[in-house]
């Protein structure tokens, strides 16, 4: 499991404020059992992301963990629609998360572009794949703007 992927855990964990220690006591695990999970040692189970989402006040958590470690994530969409306020910042950053590799791919065809003035089909498909993570952080977006839309308006 990559690194960037296990610290979404810690992330949610440290949205909500809490300590490793005080997180795991919540979770009815030890302090070393949470800081593999999160530096991707050892597989969350699903009961532990579950006590998770509960304490962290975050359930787009188990949305994730199925999305990105089930071989049913498959079948659910891209974005979760935020309900609580960790959710909203989950989304937002996510979506950082998703747009910081594609600034360097944009850089490199514009230098590219520059020197040889041509698009050829590798350029292209570099563009075609960059415009679909651009789509994919659209949507992450909006969510996380109607949640904090709903709460600005009420």
């Amino acid at each position: 499991m990559s690194k960037a992927c296990e610290n979404r855990y810690k992330l949610c964990r440290e949205n909500a404020g809490f300590t490793q220690e005080h997180a795991a006591g919540l979770l009815h695990i030890s302090a070393r059992t949470l800081s593999d999970y999160e530096n991707g040692h050892s597989k969350v189970p699903d009961d532990v992301v579950d006590a998770m989402a509960e304490h962290y006040k975050c359930t787009a958590l188990p949305f994730w963990h199925l999305k990105h470690h089930s071989i049913l994530g498959k079948y659910l969409p891209e974005v979760f629609m935020p309900s609580t306020v960790g959710d909203m910042a989950f989304q937002a950053i996510l979506a950082q998360d998703d747009l910081a590799p594609t600034v360097e791919v944009v850089k490199q065809l514009a230098k590219q572009l520059m020197v040889t003035g041509e698009w050829c089909e590798q350029k292209k498909h570099d563009l075609r794949n960059t415009v679909e993570t651009w789509t994919q952080v659209k949507s992450k977006l909006l969510s996380a703007i109607v949640y904090a839309k709903r709460i600005i308006d009420s």
